[in-house]
């Protein structure tokens, strides 16, 4: 019994390299997935190049997760019907809290939550998704962000710097919503005056503005 399930632990983690094939098509990689343990719409793509270090992944209809991501496999990431991932996306779901001795400021234990992208959203190229995040419907998050606390549903998410000079993912503002019964005549309702921002610099090749 102990060596089936060694072998098994072996067959997936040669599965979870080969997926990453750029010689595979997205349905033999996405058969290769689901074998290993993920659970992959049909409908649902993967794409080459990416690293996943577990199989703990789920995909409802439609959704993409984009080449060259990496998931870390600390626990569940799931990607909700409809939602696209861009490239070179990274998902942690695993951390180590820091600690008090200056030697070794990384714990040596762990921590790990789920990852969840709800349906609908769009997650822009080279953002990374901290443990225990989960971004809710509609949403857009802007190219190289940095999440690191839930978001609220139907808004653009970019990076940007609070008066303490602290950068992540903020609310920028809201995206239009079909669904509302404001919308009259297929046209959006007026959306209120977003406030100025004063920019403060760049952070990894995006604006960073200053907000309150």
């Amino acid at each position: 019994m102990p060596e089936t399930k060694w072998k098994r632990t072996k067959l997936r983690s040669v599965i979870l390299r080969v997926q990453g094939s750029r010689f595979l098509s997205d349905r033999m990689r996405r058969a290769l997935l689901n074998f290993a343990g993920a659970r992959i719409h049909p409908t649902a793509t993967v794409r080459h190049s990416c690293w996943l270090a577990s199989a703990d992944l789920v995909m409802g209809r439609n959704a993409m997760l984009n080449n060259e991501a990496y998931f870390d496999g600390g626990d569940t990431l799931t990607i909700e019907d409809g939602a696209r991932v861009a490239a070179r996306c990274t998902f942690t779901a695993s951390s180590h809290p820091h600690s008090g001795d200056p030697a070794r400021r990384s714990s040596p234990s762990i921590e790990v939550a789920p990852i969840t992208i709800k349906a609908g959203t769009w997650v822009m190229a080279d953002c990374t998704i901290n443990p225990g995040v989960t971004i809710a419907p509609g949403c857009i998050i802007g190219a190289k962000s940095l999440v690191t606390e839930d978001t609220e549903p139907n808004g653009l998410y970019l990076n940007m710097a609070s008066a303490s000079g602290t950068v992540r993912a903020r609310r920028f503002r809201t995206l239009a919503n079909r669904s509302d019964p404001s919308w009259r005549d297929g046209k959006a309702p007026a959306q209120p005056r977003q406030p100025a921002h004063e920019p403060v610099g760049t952070f990894a090749g995006q604006g960073v503005r200053r907000v309150a």
